[in-house]
Order: structure tokens, then sequence, then C-alpha cells
């Protein structure tokens, strides 16, 4: 066996621990991993500003970005929604709110972010308030998914957008089409979807 063959034989078997693990109980990707949701290789298939454009973000909306981890999203909604609009970046762990902190105050973008260190089930925003949620490879972490949609509900305004994004090999990765389902079960109307079974974009309404 050579040395390539051993590193696809350990990344495959810890891929399927990973999976394994968060089926049985999904949890947030711990954030020491942050680093990895900015690796070369995933930004080549997973561009924020494309994928928010298939979501139609514009300038002057209210934007919430749910699972924000280091930034990444957060920084591109806050150029795109400009000085008239508002980003509400929610994340449950308190060192990935920080890092997001940091790279808004890098780039220079902290007047129209508010951060917040928040689970998913009771978000700390008014009711129809937000025109557009995003929910990037996050969806899979949440244990009581209908709980976390119900709020999602409850924070947007009426026929506002939810973007629901999911990628291979996220150890939290659903099926466009297990979301779909729980999307309309939970009284959302489907909008369009973008992408391939590997990494792929839902637009739903509320």
């Amino acid at each position: 066996m050579n040395f390539a063959s051993l590193q696809a034989g350990v990344v495959m078997g810890t891929q399927t621990t990973l999976r394994a693990a968060n089926y049985q109980q999904p949890r947030p990707m711990p954030h020491q991993f942050a680093g990895l949701l900015e690796h070369p290789l995933r930004l080549r298939y997973r561009n924020p500003a494309d994928l928010l454009g298939e979501l139609g973000i514009a300038a002057g909306m209210t934007v919430l970005d749910l699972g924000c981890g280091s930034g990444l999203y957060t920084v591109e909604m806050a150029r795109m929604v400009g000085a008239s609009g508002l980003v509400h970046a929610v994340d449950i762990q308190p060192a990935l709110v920080e890092q997001t902190r940091q790279r808004l105050q890098d780039a220079a973008l902290t007047d129209h972010v508010q951060l917040h260190c928040s689970g998913a089930y009771a978000l700390p925003l008014p009711d129809n308030s937000v025109d557009l949620a995003v929910v990037v490879a996050t969806l899979g972490e949440i244990p009581d998914k209908e709980a976390a949609l119900s709020e999602l509900r409850r924070v947007l305004k009426a026929n506002a957008i939810l973007g629901v994004s999911e990628e291979l090999p996220d150890p939290g990765y659903l099926p466009a089409g297990s979301v779909m389902r729980l999307l309309e079960t939970n009284g959302f109307r489907f909008g369009g979807k973008h992408g391939s079974f590997f990494c792929y974009t839902l637009l739903y309404y509320n």
C-alpha cells in the first residue's frame, strides 16, 4: 500500500466516523476546525458572493447568518447589503463569534453587523424583521431542526427568503431531498435549487 492510498483510507475512515457520530448526536463543528471553512479548495466551489447572489441578496436588506462560524459569509453579506442594510450574525460558540468580530474589524464592516452568541431555538431578533436568512453547512448540526425552523419562520418577514446550503464532506451534510421535505413540512415554499448532490443551495420562501 502506498502513502497516498493510506492517506485516502485515513480520510475516508475519519469522515465515516464523524458522519456516524453526527447522525447519532448532531453537534456544531468544534471551533478549532474553523480554518477548514476557509481552505482554498473549499472556496473554489463555495464562493460566498456567488452563493449569496443566487439567493438574491441586495442593498438595504436585513440578513441573518445563522451559524456564522468564523464570519466568512458574514463579511460578504455586510459588503452586499451596504450601509443601508443590517446583518445579524449568530453562532452558538463564543470563540467563533469573536473570530467573526475580528474579521469584521479587519474589513472595517462593523457598523451594520450585529453579533449574537446564541443557539437556533431562541434567536434574539424581533418577529418579522429579516428579509433573508442564510444557513450554510449548519442545519445538520442542529439537534431539533423543527424548533430551529419554527424560530426562523418567526423572524422572517412574510415571503422572505430562506437559503439552506449543504456540502460534502461536511460531517453534518444532509441530502437535498430530506432537507426539502423538512422545509415543506414546516411551512416553507419551494423557490429553487442550485448545485449538485455534493454541493447544493435551496431557496425557500416563508
